[in-house]
């Protein structure tokens, strides 16, 4: 060993003690946990990509944001919240050099966006003069600032096709690994969730919510990807993997969420309405008959039951909430930690126990938003949101005119992935999550590869 340092020299020897370090500490790491074990290399790879290539860097930390059941020290520092920070960081130090590429030029191009996005976040603070539990609005608003950075992060980072592409992948492994994860590591039979696919993320409406999302982008992908033919299978296999771990979900959010994509792909599915009007069909036929013929009695059972969770008393409250202050709201995120001041009204509620012994929120981010931020708060979300489809929608009337079938697509099978959350949301607070702001962070970065496309006259 000696005589390999001498002839290497010291930065050599200095590698390869850093090296055997490194080697020691996962080593030290596995023996006290084999998570620990597990963790430790990804996490090195990531920082190690998050630094010198940023494109990878977005691509990795959509794989790996669906990895909510990696957590370090409990569940408030999850794996996916640690690579977000590094992603901000990695992120900030470039812009540190190149300010002007993100403080004009994504604010120039999309100002509607930004004074919703903004106008939301700033209502949120302001919540707090009103807010039982002000330390909650805030850290409501900070958090939904922090995925709503997602949207710059990706605007600068795209460059071209083959950028976009490196993070739709990025996101269809994750959710491929998650369906496996689940399928492979079902719930205990005396969990709530017994009999059902949770996934990476733990929670099985969160899981069918971005898995009908990858769904749609695969689909997309599998059909420009015809030339590719290997890229192609991977793509498939993604997808099929995404529809497996959709219905083992038995979670009928996905599922309704599922059918609405199905209906909206004929109305935005541009040359390929023809298409999307057949696979309407054979999803909307191929999913009762499944259920009814292949699938187990209990998930007919758990799809079919008119049983709510509790769903209708917390929308009763919310309801409740929101008409004793429309316009002001209970505060940002205050929602569970006042719902049981709501129960005393006219109307039976029997899930008590979902507003005084374990609070929920309120199951649908339109009725959160509605009973926690008032009339405001509501109408600045549906405003970025409508705003985020616009933008997507110009992005592929760009490339239809331009002749660019992939990136026409690209953005069509996005607008249907972001449909997909916004219809599952409807029974879900699932606002702040990094899937959601992934997806709709593409609409600003196929605009501008729209833009400079259309500009040049050159494929980007």
């Amino acid at each position: 060993m000696s005589a390999i340092l001498e002839r290497r020299g010291a930065p050599a020897a200095g590698w390869l003690l850093g090296l055997l370090g490194l080697c020691a500490a996962v080593g030290l790491a596995a023996g006290v946990s084999p998570k620990y074990g597990l963790l430790a290399p990804i996490g090195l790879a990531f920082v190690i990509v998050v630094f010198a290539d940023l494109v990878l860097g977005i691509a990795m930390f959509a794989a790996l944001s669906f990895l909510d059941v990696l957590t370090i020290g409990g569940a408030a520092l999850s794996f996916d919240k640690v690579a977000g920070l590094l992603l901000f960081v990695s992120w900030g130090l470039r812009q540190a050099t190149a300010p002007r590429e993100i403080s004009r030029d994504i604010v120039r191009r999309h100002p509607a966006l930004f004074v919703a996005l903004l106008g939301f976040v700033a209502w949120s603070l302001i919540s707090v003069l009103w807010a039982t539990r002000q330390g909650v609005s805030i850290e409501e608003a900070y958090r939904d600032a922090l995925e709503m950075l997602l949207i710059p992060i990706v605007y600068t980072a795209v460059r071209s096709r083959r950028d976009l592409q490196k993070i739709l992948f990025g996101y269809l492994i994750g959710a491929g690994f998650s369906a496996v994860y689940g399928l492979a590591h079902p719930p205990a039979a005396s969990s709530q969730a017994a009999g059902r696919v949770v996934g990476a993320l733990g929670e099985a409406n969160s899981q069918a919510t971005v898995l009908v999302a990858g769904i749609a982008l695969a689909a997309g992908l599998a059909i420009t990807a015809r030339y590719r033919p290997k890229v192609r299978v991977l793509i498939v296999v993604a997808g099929a993997l995404s529809l497996a771990g959709l219905v083992t979900t038995l979670s009928r959010a996905g599922l309704i969420a599922f059918g609405v994509v199905l209906v909206a792909g004929v109305f935005i599915g541009g040359r390929w309405r023809k298409p999307a009007a057949v696979l309407m069909i054979a999803g909307l036929i191929a999913t009762p008959v499944y259920f009814l013929a292949f699938a187990p009695a209990n998930a007919l059972d758990r799809v079919t039951n008119s049983q709510t969770s509790g769903r209708n008393d917390i929308w009763k409250v919310a309801v409740r909430m929101f008409e004793a202050h429309p316009l002001l709201g209970v505060g940002a995120g205050n929602f569970q930690y006042v719902s049981a001041n709501y129960l005393q009204h006219p109307g039976l509620i029997t899930a008590g126990d979902y507003f005084l012994v374990s609070p929920k929120v309120a199951q649908s981010i339109y009725l959160e938003q509605l009973a926690s931020l008032g009339l405001p708060g509501f109408l600045l979300m549906v405003a970025f949101f409508v705003a985020g489809i616009g933008i997507m929608l110009r992005a592929a009337h760009i490339f239809e005119r331009l002749g660019d079938v992939e990136l026409e697509l690209t953005a069509r099978a996005a607008i249907l992935a972001l449909i997909a959350f916004l219809a599952a949301d409807v029974f879900a607070s699932e606002l702040i999550s990094k899937q959601l702001w992934l997806v709709f962070a593409l609409g600003p970065a196929l605009l501008k590869l729209a833009d400079i496309e259309s500009r040049t006259g050159r494929a980007v």
